[in-house]
């Protein structure tokens, strides 16, 4: 298990603060334990803001008719569920543990004293949330103009500066990636072959050894 004060160190909004003020929050900080396949957080309950120690989350919305629409996978050191802290409603996705996961939590009224008494926080949560919007944006402005290919090697270069090396795993089955990348699986499997074929990765299952990076980039 990660001790409360690393598992808020593990997070933006809280990595910039002293030990001591770590330690502080250690002590509102609560420890949750899912295994796969498990429902993390949803639209009909209040969740507080959670933090992801170890494994993977996938965050989904459903359609009116039930599809499944990704948002993100969140990985250790991401967060959740803090814009459910500033009002009534409670998250708009569904949350699903994509392995066996440990989250820390933090509630509603000790998040708010947390904002109070540490302003840099608020700061910190509003860069972050630029990012996310950024990140979003540019997802949205690929799908409507840029080819699979390009898609596809783009998402392969953000696993590896997220995991900081040329070996990243998929996080999804490949419907779901597929999906998330507007195509279909058929599409994103013969891509990801055909960038094979080129010696522009290898790959074993899920994981996948990225060869040609600067090519990669390239790619339109």
């Amino acid at each position: 298990m990660v001790p409360n004060h690393v598992c808020a160190e593990l997070v933006p909004i809280f990595n910039h603060l002293d030990h001591e003020s770590l330690v502080k929050i250690s002590g509102i900080t609560r420890h949750r334990n899912f295994r796969r396949g498990e429902t993390v957080f949803s639209p009909d309950r209040q969740s507080g803001l959670i933090i992801i120690s170890r494994g993977r989350v996938k965050v989904y919305q459903l359609s009116g008719s039930g599809k499944e629409q990704l948002l993100r996978v969140l990985e250790s050191g991401d967060f959740f569920g803090a814009e459910s802290l500033f009002g009534s409603e409670n998250p708009a996705g569904f949350g699903e543990a994509l392995s066996a996961l440990e989250v820390c939590t933090i509630g509603r009224e000790d998040f708010m004293n947390l904002l109070a008494q540490y302003p840099s926080i608020s700061i910190k949560l509003l860069e972050e949330y630029n990012r996310r919007l950024v990140a979003a944006d540019r997802l949205i402005t690929s799908t409507a103009t840029e080819s699979v290919a390009s898609r596809l090697a783009g998402y392969l270069l953000n696993l590896m500066k997220v995991a900081e090396s040329n070996e990243v795993t998929l996080p999804l089955p490949m419907k779901e990636l597929a999906a998330f990348l507007g195509t279909a699986p058929e599409t994103l499997s013969r891509k990801i072959g055909k960038f094979e074929e080129e010696s522009l990765l290898e790959r074993n299952g899920k994981r996948i050894r990225i060869l040609q990076p600067d090519t990669l980039n390239d790619i339109e």
